[in-house]
């Protein structure tokens, strides 16, 4: 494991640098919306009948929890050469930093716009930032910040999940 106390100039000049600009794969779209909402049983009309949506809301609109459901990419797809991952900048701070393992210490997201049927949003992932070495229960190592940013189509910012991750080193047990 990485015992250097010093963030390394490659991860210092990742914060605040979106990272993995992307436009979804997929459209924000009525099925999707109707699974979620049976799953849920959410009966709003507005999620159900398009009349109704356009009558009330000015267009068909999905549903704010929902949010991730436009940003995540498929995990493979016939045209792609290599795997995606949701949130590969994490992934890419744990191998800089030689931190193996990780967990989410907390997350929030942030509502600022809804999402649209038939758009397609972009998202972009921007450290915020990376504390010093820590020692916890599970190990040494650190906290980041990274937050997802969706935009729709016309660059309006439409939401930010916040995620707080530890990542540490082995451990013996």
């Amino acid at each position: 494991m990485n015992t250097s106390t010093a963030v390394p100039p490659e991860v210092i000049n990742l914060i605040d640098i979106p990272q993995y600009c992307v436009i979804s794969d997929i459209e924000v779209n009525t099925a999707s919306i109707r699974t979620m909402c049976a799953a849920v049983q959410n009966s709003n009309p507005v999620y159900w009948d398009r009349d109704v949506a356009l009558e009330k809301m000015g267009a068909q609109l999905a549903p704010a929890s929902m949010l991730a459901t436009w940003g995540r990419p498929e995990l493979w797809a016939p045209s792609r050469d290599e795997e995606l991952r949701a949130l590969q900048l994490h992934f890419d701070l744990k191998e800089l930093l030689n931190l193996p393992f990780s967990i989410v210490a907390s997350f929030e997201t942030v509502f600022y716009a809804p999402a649209v049927v038939g758009d397609l949003l972009r998202t972009q992932q921007v450290l915020k930032s990376i504390g010093e070495t820590k020692k916890t229960r599970l190990g040494s190592g650190r906290f980041w910040t990274i937050e997802m940013e969706y935009f729709d189509s016309t660059d309006q910012l439409v939401g930010v999940d916040i995620f707080n991750f530890f990542a540490y080193g082995n451990q013996e047990y």
